[in-house]
Protein backbone atom coordinates (compact mmCIF):
# COMPACT_ATOMS: atom_id res chain seq x y z
CA UNK A 1 0.00 0.00 0.00
CA UNK A 2 1.67 3.22 -1.13
CA UNK A 3 1.97 5.61 1.77
CA UNK A 4 0.31 9.29 1.45
CA UNK A 5 1.97 12.79 1.51
CA UNK A 6 1.66 16.09 2.92
CA UNK A 7 1.19 18.42 0.19
CA UNK A 8 0.22 21.72 1.88
CA UNK A 9 -1.21 22.99 5.06
CA UNK A 10 -2.05 25.84 6.74
CA UNK A 11 -4.70 27.85 7.75
CA UNK A 12 -7.21 29.31 5.47
CA UNK A 13 -7.88 32.71 4.49
CA UNK A 14 -11.01 35.23 5.03
CA UNK A 15 -10.58 35.00 1.12
CA UNK A 16 -9.97 32.95 -1.36
CA UNK A 17 -6.28 31.63 -1.71
CA UNK A 18 -4.52 29.07 -3.38
CA UNK A 19 -4.16 26.16 -0.53
CA UNK A 20 -2.71 24.05 -3.36
CA UNK A 21 -0.93 24.26 -7.01
CA UNK A 22 -1.55 21.36 -9.38
CA UNK A 23 2.27 21.82 -10.32
CA UNK A 24 2.66 20.49 -6.49
CA UNK A 25 1.33 17.27 -7.49
CA UNK A 26 3.59 14.10 -7.42
CA UNK A 27 1.17 12.37 -9.71
CA UNK A 28 -2.16 12.76 -11.30
CA UNK A 29 -4.82 10.83 -8.44
CA UNK A 30 -7.56 11.43 -5.82
CA UNK A 31 -6.39 14.49 -2.95
CA UNK A 32 -8.09 14.90 0.24
CA UNK A 33 -8.92 18.02 1.79
CA UNK A 34 -9.42 18.40 5.63
CA UNK A 35 -10.37 21.49 7.25
CA UNK A 36 -10.41 21.55 11.33
CA UNK A 37 -12.81 24.36 12.62
CA UNK A 38 -10.35 25.66 15.95
CA UNK A 39 -11.83 28.76 17.35
CA UNK A 40 -13.94 27.96 20.10
CA UNK A 41 -17.84 29.38 20.52
CA UNK A 42 -18.03 30.16 16.57
CA UNK A 43 -19.00 28.64 13.19
CA UNK A 44 -17.04 29.12 10.42
CA UNK A 45 -18.04 28.71 6.69
CA UNK A 46 -15.79 26.92 4.49
CA UNK A 47 -15.31 27.46 0.61
CA UNK A 48 -13.01 25.34 -1.48
CA UNK A 49 -12.85 26.03 -5.02
CA UNK A 50 -10.87 24.73 -7.94
CA UNK A 51 -9.71 26.71 -11.22
CA UNK A 52 -8.68 24.68 -13.73
CA UNK A 53 -6.32 25.25 -16.14
CA UNK A 54 -6.32 29.08 -14.91
CA UNK A 55 -9.91 29.56 -15.90
CA UNK A 56 -12.82 30.62 -13.76
CA UNK A 57 -13.08 29.28 -10.64
CA UNK A 58 -15.81 26.93 -9.55
CA UNK A 59 -16.92 26.00 -6.17
CA UNK A 60 -16.37 22.10 -4.97
CA UNK A 61 -18.13 22.56 -1.96
CA UNK A 62 -19.08 25.04 1.02
CA UNK A 63 -19.97 24.11 4.50
CA UNK A 64 -20.39 25.29 7.83
CA UNK A 65 -17.90 23.78 10.73
CA UNK A 66 -18.94 23.93 14.54
CA UNK A 67 -15.84 24.44 17.10
CA UNK A 68 -13.81 20.84 16.60
CA UNK A 69 -15.66 20.08 13.26
CA UNK A 70 -14.10 18.92 10.15
CA UNK A 71 -14.84 18.55 6.56
CA UNK A 72 -13.32 15.86 4.70
CA UNK A 73 -13.15 15.81 0.73
CA UNK A 74 -12.35 13.21 -1.43
CA UNK A 75 -11.60 12.50 -5.00
CA UNK A 76 -10.25 15.88 -5.81
CA UNK A 77 -8.39 14.78 -9.12
CA UNK A 78 -5.80 17.51 -10.50
CA UNK A 79 -4.11 18.11 -13.59
CA UNK A 80 -0.71 20.03 -13.22
CA UNK A 81 -2.17 23.48 -14.82
CA UNK A 82 -4.95 23.27 -11.52
CA UNK A 83 -5.35 25.56 -8.84
CA UNK A 84 -7.36 25.11 -5.29
CA UNK A 85 -8.39 27.51 -3.64
CA UNK A 86 -9.76 27.97 0.23
CA UNK A 87 -11.07 30.96 1.92
CA UNK A 88 -13.47 30.75 5.55
CA UNK A 89 -15.36 33.20 7.41
CA UNK A 90 -12.56 34.56 9.79
CA UNK A 91 -8.88 33.91 8.82
CA UNK A 92 -6.97 31.49 11.01
CA UNK A 93 -9.95 29.76 12.58
CA UNK A 94 -9.35 26.72 10.08
CA UNK A 95 -6.44 24.64 9.78
CA UNK A 96 -6.05 22.58 6.38
CA UNK A 97 -4.15 19.49 5.62
CA UNK A 98 -3.89 18.09 2.05
CA UNK A 99 -2.56 14.55 0.93
CA UNK A 100 -1.89 12.75 -1.98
Amino acid sequence: MARELTLADGQLAATAGTILAGSSLPGNGSKLCAGFQNTAGTTETVVITMQRAGGTARRVVRAVLATNEQLVVNGLAMQPDDTLLGATTNATAVDYVITG
